[in-house]
């Protein structure tokens, strides 16, 4: 018997083959996991490409926010804010983007108390509506502003009011104001961007006739020549009234006739503190310093900033003059930027007071934003108000203007109207200088002229259109005494 031989076995296939024909486990078990993970970065690659899109879409819209609410951080400040433009989808956006906390619902952050007199201001105000209806003007007219003064930053009293300063009062610019400060408030609120769209125009119209009068005046003082002796005596007496009532708006009690005393014969005066006299002759070095350096110059920085300010300081506090704060100031509600951003804000103010577009404005308005971009940054311990001015009439003098006056007893107005431009509306401020500009031209004028029985003052009215026409009128017998008391006192306002 034989044995069979042994059959060789088959060759076994290629270890490619052996991998198609039986693919390992892990590779079956983790099919499905390795598409889900394309999916997940499908998705996040998706989600960052919207997100890119969306932040670039709205950049622009967060830079006209930056201008709309007037920040110090924008390039510039605006004197036409641009709610008239923006249509109620775009607030909503600018509500939504720009402010989450603002709320159509006012009295959800109000306090108990602060409710109480929303409730009594709102029941002022259908009391105030319904004697306007009834024709009783006047009456209407108390209750809108008890109703104001109880709930001064309710859009519906800001807006009522400012409908019947409109069609009653024939005010268009404070009506425009109450409206603005309703949408700075509920940027929703249609009711108030309607009138605005309406009553933006006029009151830029009129804002502009009311510069281009200032101008008129400015030449007609231009016109009198240097060697006129009435004009030197207005100009010397203007130089001490500035001083007095610069000093006078921070607290200094020297009195008109006290401050001339002192920078004519600098002599102590009895009963008064030595910071007191420091004050008024640190006004004195610093706008002979004007006189002597910076009315020539063509560009402003702020080593002459600085400079100014140490001439104003350094009789008080010869260590602080001339220096940036170092800690943090509080002003009123204006909580001022740290120590810490004062240098890049600086550096940004100083960009913007000589850029092409500062050139462009008018000297008032120019004059007036450097005015209050300065005083908001507040980049010093003290003396910041002060400087602040006497940057304010160097811009001014140097357009052909005198020295501004703001009357000490317009203090409030004064603080009210930069307490508005922190919240919005740079315009009232802007209006306030060009205000005390005219009365100080007027105050020249008149000082120069040949003192006839009437004495010219420009007078302001609004046509039923909304348009305020000049006239040149003249002011009664009180309104000469007030005049000259305030020109040879100090201790007057102005009419």
């Amino acid at each position: 018997m034989g044995t069979e031989a042994e059959q060789p076995s088959p060759p076994s296939p290629p270890a490619q083959q052996q991998e198609q024909t039986n693919p390992p486990l892990w590779n079956a078990q983790n099919q499905k996991p390795a598409r889900l993970y394309r999916l997940v970065l499908f998705f996040i690659a998706g989600s960052l490409a919207a997100w890119t899109i969306h932040a670039l879409s709205n950049s622009n819209l967060v830079w006209k926010l930056r201008q709309l609410h007037h920040l110090p951080t924008a390039h510039y400040l605006q004197t036409r804010d641009e709610f008239a433009v923006y249509s109620v989808e775009e607030l909503n956006a600018f509500k939504e983007i720009y402010d989450k906390s603002v709320s159509d619902s006012v009295g959800a952050s109000y306090t108990k108390d602060e409710q109480t007199s929303i409730n009594e201001a709102l029941v002022s105000l259908r009391m105030a509506q319904d004697m306007y209806l009834a024709g009783k003007d006047d009456k209407a007219s108390r209750l809108f502003e008890h109703a104001l003064a109880l709930a001064p930053r309710h859009p519906e009293v800001l807006l009522r009011y400012g409908e019947f300063l409109e069609h009653s009062q024939r005010n268009i610019v404070l009506a425009d104001q109450y409206y603005f400060q309703a949408l700075t408030i509920s940027p929703s609120n249609s009711e108030a961007l309607a009138n605005r769209q309406r009553t933006a125009d006029v009151v830029q119209t009129l804002d502009e006739r009311r510069l281009q009068s200032l101008d008129s005046k400015r030449d007609a003082l231009s016109a009198i020549h240097e060697s006129n002796g009435a004009l030197r005596r207005a100009k010397k007496e203007a130089y001490f009234q500035h001083i007095y009532h610069s000093v006078g708006i921070e607290g200094n009690t020297m009195t008109l006739a006290q401050t001339r005393s002192i920078l004519e014969t600098r002599m102590a005066v009895d009963g008064k503190s030595i910071d007191e006299h420091n004050e008024i002759l640190g006004m004195d070095l610093a706008m002979k310093y004007i006189n002597a350096s910076l009315v020539q110059k063509i560009d402003i920085t702020i080593k002459d900033i600085l400079e100014l300010h140490r001439r104003v300081l350094g009789h008080v506090d010869p260590i602080e003059g001339g220096e940036f704060r170092r800690n943090q100031v509080y002003v009123g509600g204006h909580v001022p930027p740290g120590p810490g951003d004062l240098a890049l804000l600086m550096q940004r103010f100083e960009r913007w007071l000589n850029s092409e577009h500062s050139s462009t404005l008018h000297p008032v308005n120019y004059a007036a934003l450097a005015h209050y971009k300065l005083v908001h940054i507040h980049p010093f311990i003290d003396g910041n108000g002060r400087t602040s001015r006497l940057l304010m009439n160097t811009l001014l003098m140097r357009a052909g203007y005198p020295p501004v006056i703001i009357p000490k007893q317009q203090r409030n107005k004064y603080y009210h109207f930069l307490k508005l431009a922190n919240e919005g509306d740079i315009r009232p401020f802007v209006r306030f200088i060009a205000d005390c500009t005219e009365k100080t031209l007027d105050l020249y004028l008149w000082a120069t002229s040949d003192l006839p029985q009437q004495i010219p003052m420009l007078i302001q009215t609004e046509s039923e259109a909304g348009e305020r026409l000049a006239q040149m009128q003249s002011p009664n017998v009180a309104q000469r005494s007030s005049i000259l008391e305030f020109y040879e006192s100090g201790s007057g306002a102005l009419p």
